[in-house]
């Protein structure tokens, strides 16, 4: 077996354990609520705005030719969007890190609850670098929202959703590991919390 073989299997392998972990946050989170009351007034964080993202039907019209390969193992899709400054930035931009691409909202409950783990993430690690995609919402009100929270990492703006649909993107928030040569390494859709995203992060670097 080939040693980027044996890389992409021990990361599969932790991407897939916290996938399921992140699942059963979502069920917890949805039943009880994150303050404690009934659910019923909540989004649950496996859907996504009405008014931001296509529905399946919509998407498979017409948008056949547009998938790229999106393959564990294979490069990741890259992709060129505006920063906050109105800035291009690339995603192959960061060749020789480690990416975690984060699909969000500001709208978005459980994108709330996680941002700060992100951050911390983001503070404690040089070799990795934190990419959060929000999807088409206005400029303003996600500078507003980033300035307000006091968030440093990249904040880019997918303002038509192409990014998000290239990626499958069907829940916010949702996360995609990315090495350090571009390669693809999985996703988790759905919530992650602080110890699960070390847990991936330490699994890639041991199969390095």
């Amino acid at each position: 077996m080939r040693r980027r073989d044996r890389v992409n299997k021990k990361a599969l392998l932790a991407i897939t354990v916290v996938l399921i972990s992140a699942l059963i946050i979502g069920i917890y989170y949805f039943i009880s609520g994150a303050d404690g009351k009934s659910h019923e007034d909540k989004n649950p964080e496996n859907q996504v705005n009405e008014n931001t993202m296509e529905s399946e039907d919509e998407q498979s019209s017409g948008e056949e030719d547009f998938y790229p390969d999106i393959d564990i193992g294979k490069p990741a899709p890259d992709f060129t969007l505006l920063d906050l400054n109105g800035q291009e930035v690339s995603l192959s931009d960061f060749k020789g890190k480690y990416v975690l691409i984060n699909f969000w909202a500001t709208w978005c409950k459980y994108c709330d609850i996680e941002m700060p783990d992100l951050q911390r993430l983001y503070d404690e690690n040089e070799d990795l670098v934190v990419l959060a995609v929000n999807v088409q919402e206005d400029k303003g009100v996600v500078d507003s929202y980033i300035r307000h929270e006091g968030y440093d990492f990249p904040v880019l703006l997918d303002t038509e959703g192409r990014v998000a649909i290239n990626y499958l993107v069907s829940r916010f928030p949702t996360s995609y590991f990315v090495d350090k040569e571009g390669l693809l390494l999985g996703g988790v859709p759905g919530m992650m919390t602080y110890e699960q995203m070390v847990q991936i992060l330490n699994s890639i670097r041991q199969g390095q």
